[in-house]
């Protein structure tokens, strides 16, 4: 049960392009209350940092007791949010920029001392909460011919995406697609492929990105055809930690992902070379992967069929829905 009332998750007048929606209840605080009041739920789960919907809960918290609670913190960045912990008993924390537990005891053990303020029982009772799919909101491109070789594209907020849109359209014998296009408040040094082009941009043009560069944008079923017309289609982290829908989606319209390795924990990621192919984070080997697997089909076939059985397995809403059940009966 939802409260307080999202109209975009319910209402085609203001649906967003990429969201599902199912019939839903506007709620009045006083059925809320009541229904609280009666025992009526076995969990109460915060999801959202927006100031309003916070306001509301502890409203809400002032006047009756609460089952047991959980977060969802689905902000950019690896901030914890102390001041929600510290005011509700959170027995879990779900963590979209989730960046621990990785191999790394030096990084886990700083993390602890300065992010965790030393709450070892907060450290153990964080845990990831990736993005997923919702297949219901993909649109249906039809018979779609694998023209493309290699596709991305992206906003550009991250250096690498520039720097890929460099390396891939200057491949010889390799038809690429894509770009990466600015938002209305991106300066121009952002769209700068390498360090030092983008510092002199930096220095001396500061300036905001143009019309055109915004124009670079495509429409939600132009953005999809590509990916479906591509053979091998690129995703590479953008301003946050995690990798975004863009992951997801080059493996649900049945095309070979390659991408940068994810920076954040995804329960049950996909496995390099065998359900896609991960290049090294500064991109210096992408444009021989690139060939490899223009050249070599049945291996890209393979990669990209198990691809897309694992992400249907593993990584759409509805089993993003099971991962968090299953973990709040584990840890609740």
């Amino acid at each position: 049960m939802e409260y307080p009332y999202k109209a975009a998750y319910h209402e085609p007048r203001v649906r967003y392009w990429f969201m599902a929606q199912r019939p839903g209840k506007n709620y009045s605080r006083e059925e809320i209350t009541d229904l609280l009041r009666d025992g009526y739920f076995d969990l109460v789960c915060l999801a959202s940092s927006q100031k309003e919907c916070l306001d509301e809960c502890a409203q809400l918290y002032e006047l009756v007791r609460f089952p047991p609670m959980v977060f969802v913190d689905g902000w950019d960045g690896i901030r914890i949010r102390h001041d929600v912990v510290e005011r509700y008993p959170i027995s879990v924390y779900f963590k979209l920029d989730y960046v621990w537990n990785r191999g790394n005891w030096l990084r886990n053990l700083g993390a602890l001392a300065w992010t965790f303020r030393a709450n070892r029982r907060l450290f153990a009772r964080t845990v990831p909460l990736p993005l997923s799919i919702v297949l219901d909101s993909l649109p249906d491109v039809g018979p779609v011919s694998k023209e493309i070789d290699v596709s991305f594209r992206g906003r550009a907020s991250h250096p690498r995406r520039p720097m890929a849109v460099q390396i891939l359209s200057r491949m010889r014998g390799v038809n690429f697609a894509g770009d990466v296009y600015a938002g209305p408040e991106d300066r121009k040094y952002k769209l700068k492929a390498g360090v030092l082009a983008r510092f002199r941009a930096k220095v001396f043009d500061n300036t905001f990105a143009g019309e055109a560069d915004q124009r670079k944008y495509r429409s939600p079923e132009d953005y999809y055809r590509e990916i479906a017309a591509s053979k091998i289609a690129v995703a590479l982290r953008g301003g946050a930690e995690t990798p975004t829908f863009r992951y997801f989606e080059i493996a649900a319209f049945r095309t070979m992902l390659i991408s940068d390795p994810p920076e954040t924990g995804i329960p049950n990621d996909f496995v390099d070379r065998q359900h896609a192919v991960y290049c090294k984070r500064d991109l210096s080997d992408l444009e021989k992967l690139v060939h490899h697997y223009l050249r070599e089909d049945a291996e890209r076939e393979a990669i990209t069929s198990a691809g897309y059985d694992h992400l249907v397995k593993y990584h759409t809403c509805e089993r993003r829905a099971e991962y968090f059940l299953e973990t709040c009966r584990r840890l609740v």
